[in-house]
């Protein structure tokens, strides 16, 4: 993997420098404590899925906010931005009964840690034992995208993070509004938008 840090550099760099966006935050937290990744290890059962270890050896959390200033693709909502929210690993692994899963009996979505909460209802997560991410409305759907962890962040780099666009990894969601607006906006935004890596992974 290319080293994480570099690579969220370059993305925010590239963000400072696009006439056609406004940067609003950039925070890249310092690397994760060592008594911190002992503690996600133990609570992971000493098993991380590959990449995220190594990633949290040099980046603590993650948070990014931009908007687009293109005039005939502005909504003036939300969905004219790009947000990332890659919480601690400490957070991701702790306890998210009342937000993910509510009850003794609510199985369907204990086993979700969400890793970029881009927004409350929404989020990317890791849902032990897969080795894989999956995109996660809160208490209502769960997507595996086939993508591994460094597959994932090679895509949230190069999506700046735009609205939702995690949908773009999930099969059935191929249609939905956001990812409508995602292939309609980002290559105006963004000269160098790579259509091909937006897509549900092949298995």
């Amino acid at each position: 993997m290319i080293d994480p840090r570099a690579r969220l550099s370059a993305m925010i760099s590239d963000l400072e420098r696009n006439p056609r966006v406004e940067l609003l935050e950039a925070t890249v937290a310092p690397p994760t404590p060592p008594a911190d990744l002992e503690l996600a290890l133990r609570l992971a059962d000493g098993r991380l899925p590959a990449g995220v270890e190594a990633f949290y050896r040099e980046v603590g959390a993650v948070r990014l906010t931009w908007r687009h200033t293109v005039p005939e693709l502005l909504n003036h909502n939300l969905s004219d931005q790009g947000l990332i929210n890659l919480l601690p690993l400490r957070q991701v692994l702790g306890d998210w009964e009342g937000i993910v899963w509510h009850s003794a009996q609510d199985h369907e979505f204990r086993a979700v840690r969400p890793l970029d909460r881009f927004v409350p209802e929404a989020c990317a997560a890791l849902v032990p034992p897969s080795d894989s991410v999956h995109y996660h409305y809160l208490g209502e759907e769960l997507y595996d995208t086939g993508y591994s962890f460094d597959a994932y962040l090679e895509r949230l780099t190069a999506s700046r993070g735009f609205w939702y666009w995690p949908q773009t990894l999930c099969r059935g969601l191929e249609d939905s509004t956001e990812v409508t607006a995602f292939r309609r906006v980002m290559p105006t935004v963004f000269p160098d938008y790579d259509d091909t890596l937006f897509h549900p992974a092949q298995h």
